[in-house]
């Protein structure tokens, strides 16, 4: 593992197994991760810590992961913006920001490949 992490990723995903393994994941890959079930818990850690990443799901309890990013985007627009979902790519074509949308069921090489993309310097 590194010195320090390569980046500060924010995990917000109701399946409490699911943000689990994500967030291991990350971790595996020298990220600092964090995971949270809700997009109110998100919103609240949001402004305790500063994150490079979210990584969400669309389908939240209360505030749906749109909603989120929406809020994200507009308030603090350097965070990058993750969708994992099955059905996020329709979705994100229409938004007034950027978001990448990560396909579930997703493995480990294409999480990966995809945060390779999205971070400055990662080699």
């Amino acid at each position: 593992m590194s010195a320090s992490p390569l980046s500060r990723i924010l995990v917000v995903e109701d399946n409490v197994d699911s943000n689990d393994m994500l967030c291991e994941l990350l971790r595996a890959l020298d990220h600092d991760a964090d995971g949270v079930t809700s997009a109110e818990d998100a919103l609240a850690l949001l402004k305790q810590r500063n994150f490079d990443i979210v990584i969400t799901d669309i389908s939240l309890p209360g505030m749906s992961g749109i909603e989120l990013a929406k809020l994200i985007a507009h308030e603090q627009p350097s965070i990058k913006l993750i969708f994992a979902s099955g059905y996020g790519i329709e979705l994100a074509k229409n938004l007034d920001f950027h978001v990448t949308v990560l396909p579930k069921p997703f493995d480990f090489i294409r999480l990966e490949k995809l945060l390779h993309t999205l971070i400055p310097g990662n080699a």
